[in-house]
């Protein structure tokens, strides 16, 4: 239950910095309208941070940590959401900074982020199947 409780640190101490330098690199560069970087920061406090603060909740109430399909989730989730974290600041401070990838890299930033929720939903799936699974294993 610790573990889970480092990983939600770590997705508030992210998010809360992305914030902070989306704020301050708007401020200095004169950024006016919306980028994927504004995102990011809600992105990683409430899929990252909220998940994993409540995770123990769960653990504790249903066994979790008992069904091989929670470790499933906990690494498919992570590695999804750094994915998808990782690429939307990519995109976001290129957006802050003005820059502009050529059409190839563009489509693949969008696409490896796109590939990163997908892998999210994957995880998501592993917990509500964990959870079905020890909700059975309640009832009997």
């Amino acid at each position: 239950m610790k573990k889970m409780y480092w990983i939600s640190l770590s997705y508030f101490v992210f998010g809360l910095t992305t914030g902070l330098v989306n704020h301050e690199i708007s401020y200095w560069t004169d950024f006016t309208g919306e980028s994927v970087m504004s995102v990011v920061h809600p992105h990683a406090i409430l899929l990252g941070g909220l998940v994993f603060l409540l995770m123990p909740l769960f653990m504790k109430i249903f066994e979790l940590e008992n069904q091989k399909s929670f470790q499933c989730f906990v690494w498919t989730y992570n590695i999804g959401l750094v994915m998808t974290l990782s690429f939307m600041t990519v995109r976001g401070m290129s957006q802050l900074f003005g820059m502009t990838f050529p059409g190839f890299l563009d489509h693949m930033v969008g696409g490896l982020a796109g590939i990163g929720h997908v892998i999210l939903m994957v995880g998501l799936s592993f917990l509500f199947h964990t959870l079905m699974k020890s909700v059975d294993k309640r009832s009997e």
